[in-house]
């Protein structure tokens, strides 16, 4: 599993996805799931957060939810939760899981800030699920970079946490439409996208489901 929330099959075989405790990755288990690791000193981070909310002394908790920042060259850019439509350059050149794969680690984690930004552009109109997809989209992001959907097969325990994942799966344009009639579903729905492998909606299913697509490719 490649987290509480989610998992992935990969082809014919099932691989976990182990962590070790501070977080990162261990060379010697991804070894054996054919899983890049980038070898460095520093920990490998998406998310500044941490960071900021030590650099900015919060007191607070809630002082650093709309506040995030995060270190690009010499600037911080606050994310942008105002209700305009936010600018979003990376995320302009993705339409497919494919399209992530040529983008730097820096990279990565400006996608995920800006994923962030649509995800509250877009509910703040239609309403829906928003701190669920929000959560996870450093992990969503970190999914479709090192697996390949749909023949590597993501299972999402909880379907309200996937809207960064149909943003980056070919439904961007149609996210105004998201639970609305004759719109996307507020979850992962089969008939909607070839990159939905299980129809997920709240938590608790996607072990049943994991084991059963690993049972069906071995009998």
């Amino acid at each position: 599993m490649a987290s509480a929330s989610c998992g992935v099959l990969m082809r014919a075989n099932f691989h976990p996805l182990l962590q070790s405790k501070d977080g990162l990755s261990s060379p010697s288990l991804l070894a054996s799931t054919n899983i890049p690791f980038i070898h460095t000193n520093k920990p490998v981070k998406f998310n500044g957060v941490v960071a900021a909310h030590k650099e900015n002394n919060a007191t607070e908790e809630s002082d650093n939810v709309l506040d995030k920042t995060r270190e690009n060259g010499k600037q911080k850019s606050a994310l942008n939760f105002t209700g305009e439509k936010p600018s979003t350059p990376i995320l302009d050149t993705i339409n497919y899981p494919i399209h992530i794969k040529k983008l730097s680690i820096e990279e990565l984690g400006r996608l995920a800030d800006e994923l962030r930004e649509e995800i509250v552009y877009t509910v703040s109109k239609t309403g829906g699920h928003l701190s669920a997809s929000l959560g996870v989209a450093e992990l969503t992001v970190a999914l479709h970079y090192v697996f390949n959907t749909p023949e590597d097969k993501i299972i999402w325990d909880v379907g309200h946490q996937t809207y960064s994942h149909k943003i980056l799966t070919g439904r961007r344009s149609r996210m105004h439409t998201i639970r609305q009639t004759c719109g996307l579903a507020g979850f992962t729905k089969r008939d909607e996208s070839v990159h939905d492998a299980f129809g997920a909606g709240h938590s608790s299913t996607s072990i049943s489901a994991g084991l059963g697509m690993v049972l069906e490719e071995i009998y």
